[in-house]
């Protein structure tokens, strides 16, 4: 331990952190396409009502999808699904896409 904290040495800590990336690549392919395109609009800030309009769906049907999204990647909050776009690279391809 160094000053309260434990070290960890570089190549453990890139193994922790290439670990944890292939398990959200594995969760994120648990997600149907559908699910995945709606995660895609809502780590973009698209409301319900806007991801419903886009798919022909009920605001009900998309909310019913972002729990279900939610649920399958472990997750409980938006803020939590923000982070976890962050840190599986999602948000920078929404991001690329923009531009």
């Amino acid at each position: 331990m160094a000053a309260g904290r434990v070290a960890i040495c570089p190549e453990i800590s890139e193994a922790i952190a290439r670990s944890r990336l292939q398990d959200d690549a594995s969760v994120i392919d648990t997600l149907s396409p559908r699910e995945f395109e709606i995660l895609r609009m809502l780590l973009d800030g698209r409301s319900a009502e806007e991801i419903a309009a886009a798919f022909n769906l009920s605001p009900k049907t998309v909310s019913n999808y972002h729990y279900a999204i939610k649920s399958k990647l472990g997750v409980s909050s938006d803020v939590e699904l923000v982070l976890f776009g962050l840190r599986s690279s999602l948000i920078a391809l929404v991001e690329e896409r923009k531009h």
